[in-house]
């Protein structure tokens, strides 16, 4: 083989690699239109049953807390704004959503009146192999702040492989996209 079809092989594997380890599964989410996204600073776990083993539930937080924290967020588990939730389901169902403008646009763009105004659009996906969802609660009211979720669409049984996992866990993450306002910065 020649050195120029060497480097041509070579070049086509790593791309085709790179795709295949940084493939991202569809996002939809919701979040709340009146939600006073600037008082949430910190998080924290909601203590529940854990449906899945202890290293994959390890690697879900640890994967939940480190995007967080990237975006400026701090772990508290005694005084957070706002809960983190996630879970599975394996049957299919119709999953009830809201056609929303896109958060950073609107979050960041209309002031209370307009949002005020802003209607809730049901909508429904039908989803038929599984979805894992992550969602964001305020710690005092108890209502949903945000929720994103991905679907196993193609039957990849992604908590079987942790790179899966974590790809799954990070695309819903990128679509919240809020940064807290920090008061003290230095």
């Amino acid at each position: 083989m020649t050195m120029t079809k060497y480097l041509t092989f070579a070049t086509i594997t790593i791309l085709l690699s790179s795709c295949y380890l940084t493939r991202e599964y569809p996002v939809e989410y919701d979040y709340k239109f009146l939600g006073e996204f600037e008082k949430y600073e910190s998080f924290s776990f909601v203590n529940a049953e854990n449906i899945f083993d202890t290293a994959t539930d390890e690697l879900i937080k640890s994967t939940i807390r480190n995007h967080l924290e990237l975006l400026g967020y701090t772990y508290e588990p005694n005084s957070s704004k706002f809960l983190v939730n996630y879970f599975y389901f394996n049957d299919s169902l119709n999953y009830k959503g809201y056609k929303q403008p896109e958060m950073a646009t609107f979050i960041k763009l209309k002031n209370k009146e307009e949002k005020q105004k802003e209607e809730y659009k049901k909508q429904e996906f039908p989803i038929s192999d599984g979805t894992f969802v992550i969602n964001f609660t305020d710690k005092e009211d108890y209502s949903m702040i945000w929720q994103g979720y991905t679907t196993d669409l193609y039957k990849d049984r992604i908590f079987e492989d942790p790179r899966k996992t974590r790809i799954a866990v990070i695309s819903i993450l990128k679509e919240y996209s809020y940064l807290p306002e920090r008061k003290n910065y230095k």
